[in-house]
C-alpha cells in the first residue's frame, strides 16, 4: 500500500545522445490508451525538461523515444517524470564517455 507520498513512474524508453544541445521526446505508447491529452502532453514536457536539465550543461541533447507510457489520473503528477528522467540520465551518464 503506497502512502500519499509515494508515486510510480512507468516510462519506458529509447535513447540517443546527440552532441547539439536540442532534446526531442516522440511518445509511441500510453496506458491506458484513453489517457487524457493534456496529461500525455504534460507527461512528454516533463521528460524534456528533466533530459535538458542534465544534458544541457553538457552541451548535449537526445532523441528520446518513449516506448510506454502509464498515466494515472488519480495521481498523476509530471514532476515526477521530470524528476525521474533526470535522475536515470545521471545515473547512467557515469557510465557513458562524453561525446
Amino acid at each position: 500500500m503506497a502512502s500519499g507520498g509515494s508515486h510510480v513512474v512507468i516510462c519506458e524508453a529509447d535513447l540517443e545522445l546527440l552532441r547539439e544541445p536540442h532534446t526531442v521526446v516522440e511518445v509511441d505508447r500510453v496506458q491506458p490508451p484513453d489517457s487524457d491529452p493534456e496529461l500525455i502532453e504534460m507527461a512528454r514536457l516533463a521528460i524534456l525538461r528533466g533530459a535538458e536539465h542534465v544534458l544541457g550543461p553538457r552541451g548535449q541533447g537526445a532523441t528520446i523515444k518513449v516506448r510506454r507510457l502509464v498515466i494515472n489520473p488519480i495521481d498523476f503528477k509530471p514532476d515526477r517524470f521530470m524528476a525521474f528522467t533526470a535522475e536515470e540520465l545521471e545515473r547512467h551518464s557515469s557510465h557513458v564517455p562524453p561525446l
